[in-house]
């Protein structure tokens, strides 16, 4: 499997601020172009929050199609995915971890994917980095956007 990261196509990242409840909401929007200049503008959006005393996390989001739903076969029609990754104090990662199903960018067309997850979330943890991906053809190229980070503490 080939993977490599896009930041080109990127339009631009942001977490949001802290709400007063532990709770951070996030948007990531990345654009994939075709060959002949048609391009697809995905996005991923939710919340990031702590529960359970800051010893538990839970991340509920959606992945969707923001513009372009005509040009997704000339980018090759890719199964779409987001990702995660988490950030300690020391600055260790604890790796990538897929959070999400993989759709084709046909299904999403019709309806948005939603995707959770909780996990622990340790004394040292900082940040949670997300991502989408875009897996491709037969080779199953994947390419991945700019992560988002969000941080917590």
């Amino acid at each position: 499997m080939s993977s490599s990261t896009a930041p080109e196509n990127a339009t631009g990242s942001q977490a949001a601020a802290e709400d007063d409840d532990g709770i951070k909401d996030f948007r990531l929007r990345w654009t994939l172009t075709g060959p002949k200049s048609g391009s697809v503008e995905f996005e991923i959006a939710g919340l990031l929050s702590l529960y359970n005393d800051n010893h538990s996390y839970l991340i509920d989001g959606r992945l969707r199609i923001v513009a372009g739903h005509a040009y997704y076969r000339e980018i090759g029609n890719p199964r779409m995915f987001v990702r995660r990754n988490g950030g300690e104090a020391s600055g260790r990662q604890w790796g990538w971890d897929l959070i999400s199903g993989k759709r084709t960018c046909e299904k999403l067309c019709t309806m948005e994917t939603y995707f959770q997850r909780i996990g622990y979330w340790a004394p040292s943890d900082r940040s949670l980095i997300l991502s989408i991906g875009a897996e491709q053809g037969w080779s199953k190229r994947t390419r991945f956007s700019p992560p988002v980070e969000v941080r917590m503490c």
